[in-house]
């Protein structure tokens, strides 16, 4: 091999992984917004939700971001906490706490019923996620699917009384 050749793979294998760099750094930023503040949530849900297990937490990202808690209460009841997110700096704590919202998973609809009521209601190609999250301070399961028309389609079903609030169908344009 001359010279140049060597020069050149060096140069190549320098640039693969300074990219592979970048592109982790880039993910796991990501990533982390996505799970910013749930320690002090699962702290918060356990104090002021009286929860002594957690099993999950996840983030919903809708109008406001919400931190929402599955876990057990020192009653031994499986509960949903659903804690906003603080939109800017300045919202206190206080603020916070008084828009807790505390469910048990017995007072609404399963993740599978929603999936039912959204396939009874329209054809569902390919079910992409379901989550729990909040839509104007009702909670509800947010199911993502795309449709027969290959539309990628929200549906937000309310958690306790399993009704539809809000369908919403993104338009796939694409050009023929």
């Amino acid at each position: 091999m001359g010279k140049k050749t060597i020069i050149t793979l060096v140069i190549i294998f320098i640039l693969i992984i300074t990219s592979i760099w970048v592109f982790g750094s880039i993910y796991n930023t990501a990533r982390n917004q996505y799970k910013e503040n749930h320690q002090s949530s699962k702290e918060l849900a356990m104090e002021k939700a009286d929860l002594t297990t957690v099993e999950s937490i996840n983030t919903f990202n809708g109008n406001q971001k919400y931190h929402v808690i599955s876990g057990e209460n020192a009653k031994n009841e499986e509960v949903y906490v659903w804690i906003p997110q603080p939109q800017k700096e300045n919202n206190k704590e206080n603020d916070i706490v008084k828009n807790i919202v505390v469910e048990k998973h017995s007072s609404g609809v399963t993740r599978d019923e929603a999936i039912q009521v959204v396939q009874n209601e329209y054809k569902v190609k390919k079910l992409i996620n379901v989550q729990l999250g909040m839509d104007e301070g009702i909670p509800i399961w947010e199911v993502k699917y795309k449709d027969q028309s290959d539309r990628y389609t929200f549906d937000f079903v309310h958690f306790s009384n399993g009704e539809i609030i809000k369908h919403m169908a993104l338009k796939n344009n694409k050009f023929k």
